[in-house]
């Protein structure tokens, strides 16, 4: 009986792992999964309103969000000074925001409303998760990923993206934005 016991633990503790396991890993060149955020006004975002534009989305836990704020405000002002940019770049921020309940909803709703009017730009969050696991980032990190205008990745980060690696981005943004 132990036995039978310890073997059914053993069998959810192992169907539990393979869960948390992402459905899909970003690797560049392949294509971005589907995928659909909301802003806090009922605003959709979905793979297909990527398609035509060159995007940078950052995706975020409320915990690190602000890890590459100094990074976002220099790609706005690197878009601003590119002609070839200024019309084709999208900067996206995505919050993860599953970890709102019925009773914590409307409070984070209200905060992302806050940020997003403060910052001049459009948050969108990620009720469920599903983004999360679907693209593989990290829940414990800032997560970069440049998609061209076709839907192809083209660059992946997680972490703080560091100095050294930011003329590397922004030099593939201008070669991007060349063929959009």
């Amino acid at each position: 009986m132990r036995s039978f016991q310890a073997s059914i633990s053993l069998s959810v503790m192992l169907i539990l792992w393979i869960l948390t396991i992402p459905a899909w890993s970003l690797e560049i060149g392949s294509m971005v999964p589907s995928f659909t955020v909301v802003s806090p006004e009922g605003e959709p975002l979905s793979r297909g309103q990527l398609l035509g534009k060159l995007s940078v989305i950052f995706y975020d836990t409320r915990f690190t969000a602000s890890s590459n704020n100094d990074l976002k405000y220099a790609l706005a002002d690197f878009r601003n000074a590119h002609p070839s940019l200024s019309k084709n770049l999208q900067i996206l921020q995505i919050i993860d925001a599953s970890s709102a309940n019925f009773f914590t909803r409307t409070i984070w709703k209200r905060k992302i409303r806050e940020n997003a009017r403060r910052y001049g730009i459009t948050i969108y969050a990620d009720w469920s998760g599903k983004m999360r696991r679907d693209f593989g980032f990290r829940p414990d990190l800032s997560n970069v990923l440049v998609v061209d205008a076709q839907g192809v990745v083209r660059y992946v980060f997680f972490g703080k993206v560091p100095e050294s690696e930011r003329n590397a981005l922004f030099t593939l943004l201008l070669n991007l934005g060349k063929s959009t």
